[in-house]
């Protein structure tokens, strides 16, 4: 894999994960899945905060810093996501589709500063064990959406568009 379809694949996995909801209206967006109680808006806060996370690693690798992030924390990743939702449940749909949007094109801006070799390289950064950059890359991205649609699915499989209803 080179880069520039490492790029493709963050560009085609979020195309492919958008076509999923594209009919929803706003109420549809809001209605917890019967399972997790999580909203599509939840499941979009949700993978939006873990790349966000993505973009501030890329950052600090790009800086010659050790990474941070709570990839490396020890807090467990259902605790994160427990707080996360908290926090995140106050916030209008609209800002959390905006930001939805905009950490993906943080991410390929921070990808593009580096070089085939930094990304998929196995003994690049030691901190990885063995991992390649961008398998963390596609794990907070595209993967990461693929690991959420059957959830959005289940939503709106449970909850079609009324009768008549125009989007």
């Amino acid at each position: 894999m080179k880069k520039s379809e490492l790029i493709a694949a963050l560009e085609g996995g979020r195309e492919k994960f958008l076509d999923l909801f594209s009919d929803c209206d706003d109420q549809q967006m809001l209605i917890p899945d019967a399972d997790s109680g999580w909203s599509i808006k939840d499941i979009l806060a949700h993978l939006t905060r873990w790349e966000a996370e993505l973009v501030r690693l890329l950052w600090q690798v790009r800086q010659g810093q050790p990474p941070t992030t709570l990839h490396f924390s020890d807090v467990s990743v259902d605790e994160i996501n427990a707080h996360w939702l908290g926090e995140d449940r106050s916030r209008s749909l609209e800002q959390v589709l905006q930001d939805f949007h905009g950490v993906r094109n943080q991410t390929i801006r921070r990808l593009e500063s580096f070089i085939d070799n930094e990304l998929f390289n196995l003994q690049q950064y030691s901190w990885l064990k063995g991992k390649a950059l961008w398998e963390v890359v596609a794990g907070d991205s595209y993967e990461h959406e693929a690991e959420h649609a059957a959830q959005i699915q289940a939503i709106l499989s449970a909850n079609p568009p009324s009768v008549g209803e125009v989007n």
